[in-house]
């Protein structure tokens, strides 16, 4: 299994629980030598901010996970990094967070600064924009890899052209530039849904798998953990997706210091 979760949240979101030494504990716990923490990343003038934390207090959330990060040197490896959407405007942001980060994972959950959660609102032509994005995102070179990328589909009820359109050009775009594509196992944990065209977990969506094998993507594992608890569940995660797609079987990244990536 793998030995390493890069994708973790902090109580700073205001929708994950649990204090950061309580994550490390658990993570050693379970078994892994590398966690990462990757929690949202904030903007100077994003508003609203209830979904992330308030640019001041990034410093506290990098001296806590440095402060952790020698605590438990001889026990586990950790890292620090943010969960970020792709905007081009801020490319010197960008540059500027991974000067003080070890990574940035690519979630795209907005279409602007102010815009509706795409898992509010996802039509056909908010995917050309979600997918837009997402690609631009990857081109850049400043993310490890790409967060649950049919993060969409919690706001549909069915797959359609517009959401293979997506998903081909986010596939593309990655096997070009080689950047992995994320199993996302909190999607595994909400469990299967009933879409108007047959049942499949929101995200990793069984017509992203399918686009994502046609491409050959190289993959890798995310928790994307908001409770502590759940590290205790990642391998029964990984085995439930197995599981449920035993022809699944792409190339999944072993190395963490291969995801490590800065521009």
């Amino acid at each position: 299994m793998q030995n390493f979760n890069i994708h973790s949240h902090t109580i700073r979101c205001h929708h994950a629980v649990g204090t950061d030494e309580e994550y490390v504990q658990a993570a050693i716990k379970c078994g892994l030598h590398f966690l990462g923490f990757s929690d949202h990343v904030p903007f100077r003038n994003r508003i609203p901010d209830h979904d992330r934390m308030t640019y001041d207090e990034m410093n506290e959330y990098l001296d806590s996970i440095a402060s952790l990060k020698e605590k438990y040197k001889n026990q586990i490896t950790i890292l620090s990094g943010f969960e970020c959407e792709y905007f081009p405007e801020f490319d010197d942001y960008y540059k500027e967070l991974l000067a003080k980060v070890d990574y940035l994972i690519l979630g795209q959950h907005y279409p602007s600064q102010c815009g509706t959660d795409f898992c509010e609102s996802a039509t056909d032509d908010e995917l050309v924009t979600y997918s837009d994005l997402v690609c631009q995102g990857i081109k850049s070179g400043y993310f490890s890899y790409v967060a649950h990328p049919s993060y969409f589909m919690l706001a549909r009820d069915s797959w359609s052209p517009a959401c293979t359109m997506a998903i081909e050009r986010i596939c593309k775009t990655a096997k070009e530039h080689n950047m992995p594509i994320e199993i996302n196992l909190k999607g595994i944990s909400y469990g299967k849904h009933n879409f108007i065209d047959g049942t499949s977990f929101f995200y990793p969506n069984k017509n992203s798998l399918a686009i994502v094998e046609k491409y050959n993507n190289t993959c890798v594992y995310g928790l994307d953990c908001h409770d502590p608890k759940y590290y205790a569940e990642m391998n029964n995660y990984i085995n439930e997706f197995k599981t449920e797609y035993p022809q699944f079987n792409q190339n999944m990244v072993e190395d963490i210091h291969l995801l490590l990536r800065k521009k």
